[in-house]
Formats: C-alpha cells, sequence, structure tokens
C-alpha cells in the first residue's frame, strides 16, 4: 500500500522504502484539533493502513512548571509528540503522545528540542502502516559534555527506542559520548528497523 503525505509549516521531504515522495500543502480547516502543550515545530499529515494521520512534534519556551519543585531554582523544558486520526466526520483522535523533559535545570546550556533533520516517515517492512521517527536530545550542561539522545519510532502504535548520548567534542582533540542501546522491541521487529535505526544514529549523533 502507498503512503501519501504532506506538511504544515515546514517543507520537507520524508522516505518511504526506496522511495522519497515530495511534500504538498495540508488542509485541515473541516478538523476540530484539540490544543496541544508547546509551540509546534513540526505538522505533517500523511495517510496509511490506519486513515488520514496528522503528526504534531511540539517544544515548550524554558519555564518553571508550577507542579514540580526546583531545589536549584532552574527552568524547566519539555517537548512532545502527538499523532491524530482525522476522521470523514471532522472528529478528531488521539493515537498516542510521547513526552519528555528536562527540569529544573539552573545552567545556560538548557536543551530539550527534536532533530528536525532527523525526522523520518518510512514504510521499510512494506505493510502499508507508517514507521514514524524522531531523534531529539535533552541536557542541562555547563560545558561540551554529551547530551542524552533519543531516537523514538512508532509504528501504528508500537513504540520503538534507541537511547544513548551525543558523540560531542570535549578538548580540541578529544570527544566523548556517542554510545546507544536499542531497546528490546527492536529484538521483535523486522530487522530493516534495527538497520534503519542505526543509520540514524550514526548520521546525526555528532553534535560538534
Amino acid at each position: 500500500m502507498k503512503l501519501f503525505l504532506s506538511t504544515m509549516l515546514f517543507t520537507c521531504l520524508c522516505q518511504f522504502a526506496a522511495f522519497v515522495f515530495p511534500a504538498y500543502a495540508a488542509n485541515i480547516v473541516a478538523h476540530d484539533l484539540p490544543k496541544v502543550s508547546g509551540n509546534v515545530v513540526k505538522a505533517v499529515r500523511y495517510t496509511d493502513a490506519t486513515g488520514d494521520n496528522l503528526l504534531l512534534l511540539t517544544e515548550t519556551d524554558k519555564f518553571v512548571k508550577p507542579d514540580r519543585k526546583h531545589p536549584r531554582e532552574g527552568k524547566d523544558k519539555e517537548l512532545f509528540a502527538h499523532r491524530f486520526l482525522l476522521k470523514n466526520d471532522g472528529s478528531v483522535q488521539q493515537v498516542w503522545q510521547m513526552m519528555d523533559y528536562v527540569y529544573d535545570c539552573e545552567l545556560d546550556g538548557m536543551d530539550a528540542a527534536f532533530d528536525l533533520d532527523a525526522f523520518r516517515l518510512t514504510d521499510l517492512d512494506n505493510n502499508g502502516v507508517a514507521e514514524i521517527w524522531m531523534t531529539y536530545a535533552l541536557g542541562c550542561r555547563g560545558d561540551p559534555s554529551p547530551l542524552t539522545m533519543k531516537i523514538i519510532m512508532y509504528e501504528g502504535g508500537k513504540k520503538y527506542a534507541v537511547r544513548g548520548e551525543t558523540r560531542s567534542r570535549v578538548t580540541a582533540t578529544e570527544y566523548a559520548g556517542g554510545s546507544y542501546t536499542l531497546d528490546a522491541a527492536f529484538a521483535s521487529g523486522p530487522a530493516e528497523f534495527a538497520a534503519f535505526a542505526r543509520q540514524l544514529w550514526e548520521k546525526y549523533n555528532n553534535k560538534d
């Protein structure tokens, strides 16, 4: 089954198996979208075997979350991914939401952001259900040490995760970090998923 996509707010090319399809303008005026936390940094609409889908990636500004303790008197930052099914009657169903964060960071080097260049939408196993690949980094640092890095992938409602550290230059001649671990979901999934996850990691984990 072919997958069709469009993007809003940002223009991108997304990979589907061995092919790359250009984006086209999305129209969701007829749908009553729920409010989401944060600022939309990427929006992608696509159609696969599950139906007409909308994916929103959002990030908050730095703020102080009122229901959390802040012993270091620091700031907070959160990021989210929301996947919605857009129904023919104009209704919207949230399929899943992913959230991650940095809390109580008192340092200038606060990071909680998606790597938009690393976003991918694929159908590697050719089953007509899109795989959504989202890469982001988290950290609170006052030096060039590695950040926490994650690649989160969803196929339908199943989540896959790669977790590790960015590879960062710590001196003029030395690097630190770069290691990663694929979670257990990859062991039971198609071999193409693990291979693609490793390719993405090696391409985007260098944060000089």
